[in-house]
């Protein structure tokens, strides 16, 4: 079998709301053994709608085979990896989604979060931020040089984009379209995420997407893609 990197089919990750791809960093070099990767960074702009993002995704990909690309969405990015998959399926052989939610429910604190994002730009309310978040990757096993991915991705962040996802989070509902997805589908959630109900989120996806096969990680929180021993290459 020819397996020169021409030949190899496209994964393409799809990030959270930092929007950079940075995280899926550690995932990349397995992947490349069976596939061309692609962890995609969102073109930096201030307003655009869910429908622009899968647009982008559909520009960037058009060249590839039918039926080839392996289709990862992370967090926010499960959203938009859905989108994706119902507007080209024509395109995709395979979807993964990594901590992600049809819609998010928790409306308070996504509506917290839009609101008072631009205050984290102070120094000092970003420092403490960063601390908390740095307690809670270490209690949920990331190492530090996982987290220091994590940061080194935050700072490559557009802060208005970052904002206009958190919008689109607010809007997204993509339960009832769930059953249209036809491709084969691994749902992998951690049981210890804080950001999103990682467990029960996918064991409702899983219900409701047929071809679905669910992956539990019961000691691993939100940022599964930095936990040590986890490699992507290891499913898709």
């Amino acid at each position: 079998m020819d397996n020169s990197s021409a030949t190899r089919p496209l994964a393409l990750l799809i990030p959270g709301l930092d929007g950079t791809g940075r995280l899926f960093c550690q995932q990349v070099a397995p992947l490349q053994d069976r596939y061309r990767v692609r962890a995609w960074e969102f073109s930096k702009r201030s307003r655009f709608e869910l429908a622009d993002l899968v647009e982008e995704l559909a520009e960037g990909t058009r060249q590839e085979a039918p039926g080839t690309i392996a289709v990862v969405g992370e967090s926010f990015g499960g959203a938009v990896a859905i989108s994706f998959v119902l507007a080209f399926p024509e395109r995709v052989r395979s979807l993964t989604l990594v901590n992600a939610f049809p819609v998010y429910r928790n409306r308070l604190r996504v509506n917290l979060a839009s609101r008072f994002f631009p205050a984290l730009r102070w120094p000092g309310l970003g420092r403490l931020k960063d601390l908390i978040a740095d307690r809670i990757l270490a209690s949920e096993g990331v190492s530090p040089e996982g987290r220091r991915t994590y940061y080194e991705g935050l700072r490559g962040v557009d802060p208005a984009g970052y904002r206009q996802r958190l919008e689109i989070i607010r809007n997204v509902n993509l339960v009832e379209r769930l059953p249209e997805i036809k491709v084969p589908t691994l749902l992998m959630a951690s049981g210890r995420d804080k950001l999103v109900p990682s467990v029960r989120e996918a064991r409702f996806m899983a219900a409701r997407i047929p071809n679905a096969k669910l992956y539990e990680f019961p000691r691993a929180g939100h940022a599964l893609l930095l936990t040590p021993g986890f490699r992507l290459a290891d499913y898709i």
